[in-house]
């Protein structure tokens, strides 16, 4: 008899149009992987869309409230059954390790799982499109220093940009201006030795995707939910597609 699938939880509302996608990615690889047609395919999910009070586009503004409300929001997802959890915001990931010592079962830590995407595929030097809280925390960069993995940082001006596109995607107002501003950091990002691309930012795939450039996209929002959908279904498949 199948067992059970998990149930995912997903903390979103960081932004909402993102944690949507985030959704929408669940289902289209649950699809392309599991071959999932039936309701009963498909993994449970309980989705949290927080409001989170103290972020803005450019990242953590009130570091104490911010930190509060993700704990708060992690354990009502416990609460409600999950058995394991992702966010895809990766800026409030600077918090992982407060947030999973609040509740007993598992965070996966979208960081972390980039990571092991990165290494797997070889590459050793990265460009990073990233809010500016998680810039200046060196949230990848330390992450990815104990694996020898270089990350090339945006400078003061292409931040502003980042921040720029990632306010415009909150609203709902990205255009064909944003693709060009983000290619050419990534244009320059290469020029600097980067062999690739991490999109650290829940909201920058809504603005640039891997149709749009040559340079290698790593998808954060596409990884952290390949890993959940994996772990909730993976156990109960016979035989899912490679």
């Amino acid at each position: 008899m199948k067992k059970e699938n998990k149930t995912i939880g997903v903390l979103g509302g960081m932004g909402p149009v993102a944690s949507a996608n985030l959704y929408t990615k669940i289902i289209k690889y649950t699809q392309h992987k599991y071959n999932a047609v039936q309701d009963s395919d498909y993994p449970p999910i309980i989705i949290y869309s927080l409001p989170l009070l103290g972020f803005d586009e450019t990242g953590i503004a009130d570091k104490e409230l911010v930190k509060k409300q993700l704990i708060e929001g992690v354990k009502k997802l416990e609460l409600a059954g999950c058995d394991l959890i992702i966010i895809g915001c990766n800026t409030v990931h600077v918090f992982y390790d407060e947030m999973q010592a609040a509740v007993k079962i598992p965070i996966l830590n979208i960081v972390e799982e980039t990571k092991k995407i990165v290494l797997k595929l070889g590459f050793r030097k990265i460009g990073l499109f990233a809010s500016e809280s998680t810039n200046k925390l060196s949230l990848y960069q330390e992450r990815f220093k104990d694996s020898g993995i270089v990350v090339v940082s945006p400078n003061q001006a292409q931040q502003k940009v980042l921040n720029n596109v990632i306010e415009h995607v909150m609203g709902g107002n990205q255009k064909v201006d944003d693709v060009i501003a983000l290619k050419e950091i990534a244009e320059d990002y290469v020029k600097q030795g980067a062999e690739a691309i991490v999109m650290g930012c829940t909201e920058i795939p809504l603005a640039i995707n891997q149709s749009h450039t040559d340079i290698k996209l790593f998808d954060t929002i596409e990884i952290i939910v390949e890993s959940a959908v994996n772990f909730s279904l993976k156990e109960n498949q016979s035989d899912p597609l490679s």
